[in-house]
């Protein structure tokens, strides 16, 4: 790490905070990377990759994200439920004919976004519904057009002598 000063600094400062483990921790309970390094006094950008060229960094955050992500999915989860069960409670003890009794376009976007929510926990936990393709595909149309000249007939009609008297 020669001539890395800055890398140095935030990898020593990192190892008296605890090392992975405390960026792990952190990541755990809900932070961000940027904002960790903002805390601390750092480019967020410099920050994030020092950590992430660090194998041992690397390798924590990925793993505490695996389990964080459970985490995520489960408690949007638990928002949505406690959204639609604050709303059936208010139709439930609105008066017969009161626009809260009515199903409305709040009824339909929190059934929209549940529907959306099982189906996110669906891809991310099964291949069989993740529909994502992991295919790249790059095409040069330059080299392309090119190829097609190359191979391309000569279709040019070449004129025919016409014979006259003079």
């Amino acid at each position: 790490m020669a001539g890395q000063p800055l890398k140095r600094k935030i990898l020593a400062h990192l190892e008296k905070l605890g090392g992975p483990q405390f960026i792990a921790d952190h990541i755990a309970g809900g932070g961000s990377i940027s904002g960790k390094a903002k805390e601390l006094g750092y480019d967020k950008g410099t920050f994030l990759r020092v950590l992430t060229k660090a194998p041992e960094y690397k390798q924590a955050i990925d793993e505490v994200r695996e389990v964080a992500a459970e985490y995520h999915a489960e408690a949007s989860t638990n928002i949505m439920n406690e959204l639609r069960a604050e709303r059936m409670r208010e139709r439930k003890n609105a008066k017969p004919g009161e626009k809260l009794s009515e199903i409305s376009a709040i009824d339909v976007s929190i059934a929209r976004e549940r529907a959306s929510q099982h189906r996110f926990i669906a891809e991310a936990w099964s291949g069989r519904y993740n529909k994502r393709s992991d295919t790249n595909i790059t095409l040069n149309v330059g080299d392309l057009y090119l190829d097609a000249l190359k191979k391309a007939k000569d279709v040019t009609p070449t004129p025919e002598a016409i014979e006259h008297d003079e």
